[in-house]
């Protein structure tokens, strides 16, 4: 499978999220998803996952999809949010609704296939980092299973990263990046201007042999976890997110930086 960055804000009982900033939040991501290029995925942050409700009503799911789409845009058009009209679509029987996203016990969440392409890495986190000034509440969790986010995994809040200190043997490897404000990687955007569309599907796999099948299912699923950067694991020049961070610390840490 490809490499993802995943996202979370965690059904704690300290996070909220009000739908004035989940509406804002929404008209970020799709303004990040149209103005940039995505090789693998795109920004996917959800409070709620979607299934029509096909029993309820008839066996024909292209039918109840088709009055799913032209329900919501009534809804949309009489001025709903999309929680409300969400909630309208499940109390009239059309959808079930899966309040967290993607992942339970969550407020909202979601995940980015970005393959190889760092700086659709790159993007998700500038996303995520203005979220979080939007939503001063919440606190977003980001686990990269690539190389961008050095230490794996942050917690985002208004603007601010950090770093949770569970090992005492990551003490100063910890430090020394708060230290240096290097929690994310400089990526060069120009190495990506042709980076290769990562496709789903595969023209003709049925006639293609056993070992050529082989072949591209295990390229895939080493997809993206290879080391793309110059030099420690950073470009030379490019693109510095470190810079847009409002502050650096060490949650619960077991020693001062």
């Amino acid at each position: 499978m490809a490499r993802k960055l995943y996202y979370k804000i965690i059904d704690d009982g300290i996070n909220k999220i009000r739908d004035a900033e989940w509406e804002e939040i929404l008209r970020l991501q799709h303004w990040y998803n149209s103005e940039f290029i995505w090789t693998a995925g795109r920004l996917a942050f959800k409070m709620f996952a979607v299934f029509p409700n096909i029993g309820q009503h008839s066996n024909d799911a292209d039918a109840i999809r088709q009055r799913i789409i032209q329900r919501r845009i009534e809804l949309e058009q009489q001025g709903l949010s999309d929680n409300e009209t969400i909630n309208r679509l499940e109390s009239e029987g059309l959808i079930i609704a899966q309040k967290g996203g993607y992942f339970d016990q969550c407020l909202a969440s979601g995940f980015t296939r970005v393959a190889g392409n760092e700086f659709n890495a790159y993007l998700v986190c500038d996303f995520l980092l203005k979220a979080s000034l939007i939503a001063k509440e919440a606190r977003i969790v980001i686990y990269d299973e690539g190389e961008f986010i050095k230490p794996k995994s942050i917690k985002v809040h208004r603007g601010g990263i950090k770093l949770s200190l569970r090992d005492e043997t990551k003490t100063a490897r910890f430090t020394n990046m708060i230290l240096h404000r290097r929690i994310f990687s400089v990526v060069d955007a120009t190495k990506y201007d042709q980076f290769p569309r990562f496709q789903t599907t595969i023209m003709d796999f049925n006639e293609m042999t056993f070992d050529e099948r082989l072949s591209i299912l295990k390229d895939w699923n080493w997809l993206g976890f290879e080391n793309n950067f110059d030099i420690n694991g950073d470009d030379i020049q490019g693109f510095d997110l470190n810079k847009k961070v409002t502050r650096f610390e060490l949650e619960n840490p077991l020693v001062q930086p």
